[in-house]
């Protein structure tokens, strides 16, 4: 009897914690008007453009436009869908800032942003750190940025999300913003397939 009542236990518990990513689904609303979770056929039949991303690292990823929703200088959103057809990963890039080698113009969005960000997700984690020498010079901002020498970006941490805002330079005068958003449910799922995928090469 005592085996029985532990086996169901057992039985609802798996079937609970199967059900758990698409309850926090619901609960947890993703950027761009995004659902977490969505399939691959979810976001073609809502209208969403896909073209393949050649970096694999976060499993099946797209670069996606014709997107709901966007914000006002995003330049590309992409999309991971893991190994599992579940969006689980959403990275947004900004235009260039060009001609502005103090990174006036994208400090002063990423200010925006983080203000924004930090309302909707509570008290961050922030990394501002210049170089040494020339690169914690105004003038040489984005050199700092762009060779490494300068960290300049901001954690939020939720119970079902990670987020990450940084800024990032192409050469010594252009630089962007990045945010990345993770969804903690499908990142365990995405971190146990990969394992897996990985087991079956060897």
């Amino acid at each position: 009897m005592i085996f029985r009542r532990n086996f169901v236990c057992l039985i609802l518990g798996s079937v609970l914690i199967a059900q758990w990513p698409s309850c926090g689904q619901a609960e947890t609303p993703a950027p761009l008007g995004l659902k977490w979770g969505a399939s691959v056929e979810d976001l073609k039949q809502a209208g969403v453009d896909l073209k393949d991303f050649q970096n694999k690292d976060f499993g099946v990823s797209y670069i996606a436009s014709k997107l709901n929703r966007s914000l006002a200088d995003q330049e590309a959103a992409i999309l991971s869908f893991g190994y599992d057809d579940k969006l689980w990963r959403i990275v947004i890039n900004s235009r260039d800032y060009s001609n502005d080698p103090s990174g006036n113009a994208v400090l002063s969005r990423y200010s925006e942003l983080s203000e924004a960000l930090k309302e909707k997700y509570g008290k961050p984690s922030v990394v501002h750190r210049l170089g040494d020498s020339i690169y914690s010079q105004s003038h040489y901002f984005l050199a700092g940025i762009r060779g490494g020498e300068s960290k300049w970006f901001t954690n939020f941490k939720t119970p079902d999300l990670q987020i990450q805002l940084g800024l990032f330079a192409t050469d010594n005068s252009t630089g962007s913003w990045r945010l990345i958003y993770e969804y903690k449910p499908l990142l365990i799922l995405f971190e146990a397939s990969k394992k897996s995928s990985e087991k079956d090469k060897l």
